[in-house]
Parts: structure tokens; C-alpha cells; sequence
């Protein structure tokens, strides 16, 4: 995983909190919010004042505006309107996205003459064509042809701008024509040369700084993602490399350095990652949304974004290029409202790691409804609203970057937190390792010191026995009831001893490795098993063993356990049926093979029904447990250890004892796995097993 399935180190279930902690995480969320509003504000007005610092020299000239709708005027017509057609504005202008032909007339005041520059951004402008006077050219007019569908080279000036110069001349006029689809803001300034190249290098300064520190924000994020496997970290690089390339398209760089003579390959450069940058950051916060439990309808509609890519590409093929720009002004009021209400939804314990979040989502729309409101008019737009993917996208591969450096802490915490607790739990397991490997050898010495008794015992009752003939009869046959029951006895404790020490033994090769310990218990043939129980059980008038007896399946199959600690497991089940049935009534046994389990072998089931006696009807949900015995148990001897460690064992086998009750019956099935065949035929049993 890359650490998809870390996911619960900070987000958590809401219904495990405490009304204190439930009023505390609203009130986490309440200021939260104020904060990202308030930081949200503080960089905003950091981006206004930024975007007035970076403003550039006013322009000398004095501009008009004229809208042709129909874009079929030539110089000629557009000169030869009054001034009044041409409506005053400001150097930068919002034109919305249009098909219309903009005409821009440059005039100079009085006393402003010489040697001056023609500017107009932004850089990614489709066609402009400066119209400037010059008595030699045919119609009176030169015309400097530009824009990013003409190529580089032919500019006069190698600036990220679209310039010309000229002399111009108190009340001679000068034209801008501009045609494009892919522009909200038009600036248009006269200014000096000198002060042309300045802005010109500090662009480029500019721009190679942006460019720089998403380049490495972007190196850092691919090596997180090669290094950790983390998708996370690959989509985030992607991301911020689109962002990147995007960005210098936008400002002229690929046309300048790439294609100087291929505009139609800088163009598309600039609009397809322009596109993949859109995708890559909805598919980042969709993941990233997703990881931190955001709910699942709101998921679905931030995927629906996603299939703008495809209907971009479509659009493209068909010959739709102005859709498929037109679409972003639809992509990104609704991404940024699927993003704000998102980042509310989170549900992640971590305070930093959700304010950052927070503040990106809330700056961000922040940002673009000052960038709304500008092309509204309400406000003066400045430099940076020609080109305004620079200043947010730069936030956000600094806060995103953030977000992923504080997720990896976390990750790196909780491992360190998990390791420490696994090495506990594995220092706790070595202390119950020696714990039981000490008890078992106490046990082991107590069970010795018992038996050397129960021996002694054992003989001195073979001893009487012997004497009985020398007792006179009328005390022969109470002596021989009492050398009975001490028979009894002695064998009902070596029983007991017998499952506790198996028990031990039980619980030893639990606390060791799994695979030797259950390769030790061995296996056996079905045949011999079924052999041994119909031999032990064919003269017991208590137990039916009718179909036990045409039980003909799979005889040579081989069953998990050895055939001694499987007839054990029997006998236990057995014994307790006749212990504790109703008096008189008969232990049924039936065996059946069952179909395939998750492992892929079939399974043999054997099942031992009685009806419950005056002991009372076992609990279903304790009868496997230790030391648990039935409700009117204590008339009868034994230790509760039986169930236990017959259930312990057959799960150690691959296997299970199963209890259900049914009426006035109980039943105990004992499942072991079926491992492979004795002899020669088929190495498995048939798929699914066979019902028989």
C-alpha cells in the first residue's frame, strides 16, 4: 500500500465519541473555519497588495475601446470612426471570454513624443496586430503582426509580451486589434524602452522563481512517491509538474525556447496541460477526499469532474476547441464548491493537518471570487489578473506539500507507535511463553507426585482383592462394592489428570509456531479411524453406530491429526454424551464429508447427538470454555477441560467442534480438514466434496 489503509490513524468512527468530545470537534470545526477565513483574508489582501507592487509603469497613452462584433472591419473603417464610437477605459480592460474583435486606439496627450514601446498582455493572447503610422507602408499604416498562434522568431522584440516601437505623436493615433477566446483581462500600455526591458527581465525573474519552487516542490513529491510507493505523492507531483509547464506556456516560455518556430505546437502545449493540470488536481483531492471519509455522495460528484478530460478531448477531436475552453469556467465554480464543502465533511483528528486543508480550500475560493469581482469591474485589476493560475497555484503546492509532509508524520508516528506496542506484545508473549513453559513443568511434577499415590492406591485395591476369598462371605460383597468405587475413582482422577496434562500440552504447542506445531499432531487414514471407532463401540448398547457402520465414503482419504489424539477427541465428545444423556436413551454417531472450505480441501464431519439429561441444557456461547461445565454438573466428576481442549485442538488440525441444540438434543460436530488420499487414484477429493 502504499498507506492507503492507514487511513484510520486520524479519521475515526463518530459514533465511538464522547459528548465531550463531540462538542469539542465542533467547536475544533467552528475555529477552524474562522481561522481559514481569517488567514484566507490576510492572503488575499497579500495578493492585491503583491499584484499593485508588481503593477509596472502607467501607461503614457490614453485608450479607447471598440467593440466589432461581427470581427470584419479593417484598419481603414476602424480609423476612419469618430473618437466617440471608441469608449474610454483604463490600461487593462476585462473582456470576458468573446468571439468579438476588440480594437484598442492608442493615443498620446500633448508634450509626449519620441521613441516609445507598444506593450499588450498577457502572453497567451491568440491574434494581435499592433496598427502603428508610418507614411512609407501602403494605406498609411504599419502592421506588426503577433500573437501565440504566429511564431516567436518573427517578433521584433524577444519580450514575454506582445511589443512594438515606434515614434509616436501627440494626437496621432495608433491601433491594437485583438481576437481571442482564451483571455478575461487585455492590458494595453505605452511606455518607455527602457522601462519595457525592466519589466520585461523582472518577469522573467518572476517567473523562473515560481518555476523553480514548484520544480522542486514537484522533484521532492516524485521521489516520495518512487521511494514510498505512495500514489498520493505521484498524483501531487503530476499535479504541480502540469502546473508548472502550464504556467510557462501561459507566459510565453515554450513559444520562446520550445517551438520559436511552431506556434501551433506551443498553443497546444499550453492547452493540454492546462487541461491535465485541471485533472490532476481533481483526481489529488478526490483520493485524498476519499482517504479521510468524506461521504460517499459527495465522492460520486467530485468524480463526475474527472470525466471533463475525456469531454475536453472530445471536444478537440471534433473540431470544438472553443467548448473545450470555454469548459473550465464551469469546471471551477463547482470543484471549488465541491472542495469547501468537502474539507468541512473530513473526518480527520489531526487539527494542523485539517486547517491546512481548510485554509487551501477556503483561500482558494477566497482568491477567485476577488478574481470574479475584478473582471466585474468593482475594483481595478492588476498584473497578476492577467496571469492568475501564478500566485494561487504557487499557494497550493506549498500548502499540498505541507498536507502530505504532515500526513507522512503521522504515518511515521503510528508506525512507531505500532512498532513499540508489537514489541511489547512480543515481550509480553515471551513472558507468557516462560510463565507456561514454568507452569507446565510444575504441572508436570505435581501430575507425577499424583500419580506415584494413585499407583499405591491401585495396588493396595489389586492386594484386597486378592484377599477377598480369605473374607468371610458376609462381608465379601461390601468389600467388593467398596473395592469398586475406589476403582472408580482412581480411574475418574486419572482422567482428570489425564485432561489437564493434555491441556498443557494443548496450550504449549498454541504458544508456538503454528505450521511445526500442527505438522507434529500428524494425520491418519479414514479406514483405520473408522475401524477403531466401530471396534470400540460396536458392543456398547448405548451408542448407535448404525450409519457410522455403512459409512463407505473416502476410506482412503487422509484426515488432519493422529489417529490416537483423534480417537481421544472422539472419546471425549462420546464419553460426555453418555454422562450426561437421559438414562437409557442412545448416542447417535454420523459421519459426512463436506464441501470445500476457504483453504481448498474438503472436510470430515463426525456428529455426536444425545438427548440432555437431568445436567441441564449447555450454553451454546460457553460450552468451549475453560473450566465451564453444565448447569447441574457438580453431581458428576470431571475438570471442564474436556470441550475446551478437544475444540483447541481440532482448530490447531485446520479443523472446529461445532455446538447446536435443537429441542430436548444436543449435538457436537467434530470437522477436520481432509487432507490427500492414502493409495493411488485422485489426490484430492472431488470439488466441493461429496454430501454422503
Amino acid at each position: 500500500m502504499p498507506f492507503d489503509s492507514t487511513a484510520h490513524v486520524l479519521s475515526g468512527s463518530p459514533g465511538d465519541e464522547t459528548p465531550f468530545l463531540d462538542r469539542r470537534q465542533r467547536w475544533t470545526g467552528v475555529s477552524s473555519f474562522l481561522l481559514g477565513v481569517l488567514v484566507a483574508v490576510g492572503i488575499v489582501s497579500l495578493y492585491i497588495g503583491l499584484s499593485r507592487w508588481v503593477d509596472g509603469a502607467d501607461s503614457l497613452a490614453q485608450l479607447s475601446l471598440y467593440s466589432d462584433e461581427r470581427g470584419d472591419l479593417d484598419i481603414g473603417e476602424v480609423a476612419a470612426l469618430p473618437a466617440g464610437a471608441f469608449k474610454p477605459v483604463s490600461a487593462q480592460v476585462s473582456l470576458g471570454y468573446s468571439s468579438a474583435v476588440r480594437w484598442f486606439r492608442v493615443e498620446m496627450p500633448s508634450g509626449t513624443v519620441g521613441q516609445q514601446t507598444l506593450v499588450v498582455q498577457p502572453s497567451y493572447l491568440d491574434d494581435v496586430r499592433l496598427y502603428l503610422r508610418d507614411a512609407g507602408q501602403a494605406g498609411g499604416w504599419r502592421l506588426e503582426q503577433q500573437g501565440d498562434r504566429f511564431a516567436f522568431a518573427q517578433r521584433p522584440r524577444e519580450d514575454l509580451a506582445f511589443t512594438a516601437e515606434s515614434e509616436f505623436s501627440a494626437g496621432v493615433a495608433a491601433f491594437v486589434r485583438v481576437k481571442t477566446r482564451n483571455a478575461h483581462n487585455v492590458r494595453v500600455r505605452v511606455i518607455d524602452p527602457r522601462t519595457a526591458h525592466r519589466e520585461n527581465a523582472w518577469t522573467l525573474a518572476g517567473v523562473g522563481l515560481y518555476g523553480g519552487v514548484v520544480f522542486v516542490l514537484a522533484c521532492a513529491s516524485a521521489m516520495s512517491a518512487a521511494l514510498q510507493r505512495d500514489r498520493y505523492w505521484a498524483v501531487n507531483a503530476l499535479f504541480q509538474l502540469t502546473s508548472m509547464v502550464t504556467m510557462f506556456s501561459y507566459f510565453g516560455l515554450g513559444a520562446q525556447f520550445l517551438f520559436p518556430e511552431a506556434p501551433r505546437a506551443a498553443d497546444l502545449l499550453s492547452v493540454w496541460c492546462g487541461y491535465f493540470h485541471f485533472f490532476f488536481g481533481a483526481l489529488f483531492y478526490r483520493l485524498f477526499h476519499a482517504l479521510y471519509g468524506v461521504p460517499r455522495w459527495l465522492l460520486r460528484l467530485q468524480t463526475l469532474t474527472l470525466l471533463f478530460l475525456p469531454t475536453q478531448i472530445l471536444l478537440m477531436a471534433v473540431g470544438r476547441s472553443d467548448l473545450a475552453l470555454q469548459l473550465p469556467a464551469i469546471l471551477m465554480p463547482v470543484s471549488m464548491v465541491l472542495g469547501l464543502v468537502s474539507v468541512f465533511m473530513l473526518r480527520c483528528h489531526d487539527t494542523f493537518l485539517l486547517n491546512l486543508l481548510r485554509v487551501n480550500a477556503i483561500t482558494t475560493t477566497a482568491y477567485f471570487i476577488v478574481l470574479y469581482v475584478a473582471h466585474l469591474g468593482w475594483f481595478q485589476a492588476g498584473f497578476l489578473h492577467l496571469y492568475p493560475g501564478v500566485f494561487i497555484n504557487l499557494l497550493t503546492a506549498v500548502l499540498l506539500h505541507l498536507v502530505l509532509l504532515r500526513r507522512n508524520f503521522l504515518l511515521s508516528r503510528q508506525q512507531q507507535m505500532d512498532q513499540r506496542e508489537f514489541a511489547l506484545v512480543q515481550q509480553q508473549m515471551h513472558i507468557e511463553r516462560q510463565k507456561r513453559e514454568e507452569d507446565g513443568r510444575f504441572l508436570s511434577m505435581l501430575l507425577h507426585e499424583i500419580r506415584s499415590p494413585l499407583s499405591v492406591v491401585a495396588l493396595a485395591r489389586s492386594a484386597l482383592e486378592r484377599k477377598l476369598p480369605q473374607i468371610g462371605h458376609a462381608t465379601r460383597d461390601a468389600a467388593a462394592r467398596d473395592l469398586q468405587r475406589i476403582d472408580t475413582s482412581v480411574q475418574q482422577m486419572r482422567e482428570v489428570l489425564q485432561q489437564v496434562q493434555a491441556t498443557s500440552e494443548l496450550e504449549h504447542r498454541m504458544s508456538a509456531d503454528g505450521s511445526s506445531a500442527k505438522a507434529a499432531l500428524g494425520t491418519c487414514e479414514m479406514s483405520a479411524l473408522l475401524n477403531r471407532l466401530l471396534a470400540e463401540h460396536v458392543r456398547h448398547v448405548s451408542v448407535d453406530i448404525a450409519q457410522l457402520s455403512s459409512f463407505e465414503q473416502g476410506k482412503r482419504w487422509v484426515v488432519a491429526g493422529g489417529l490416537e489424539r483423534v480417537l481421544m477427541m472422539i472419546r471425549n465428545l462420546v464419553d460426555n454424551a453418555i454422562k450426561y444423556s437421559v438414562p437409557g436413551s442412545m448416542v447417535v454417531l454420523e459421519a459426512a464429508v463436506r464441501p470445500m472450505n476457504g483453504d481448498g480441501n474438503s472436510q470430515w464431519a463426525l456428529a455426536v447427538r444425545n438427548q440432555v439429561g437431568a445436567v441441564g441444557m449447555p450454553d451454546p456461547q460457553r460450552v468451549f470454555e475453560k473450566y465451564y461445565r453444565g448447569p447441574n454438573a457438580h453431581q458428576y466428576s470431571g475438570s471442564g477441560l474436556g470441550l475446551y481442549w478437544v475444540r483447541g485442538l481440532a482448530q490447531m488440525l485446520g479443523g472446529d467442534v461445532i455446538c447446536s441444540v435443537q429441542g430436548g438434543d444436543v449435538t457436537f460436530t467434530l470437522v477436520l480438514p481432509i487432507l490427500a488420499v492414502s493409495d493411488r487414484g485422485s489426490t484430492y477429493p472431488p470439488p466441493g466434496g461429496d454430501k454422503g
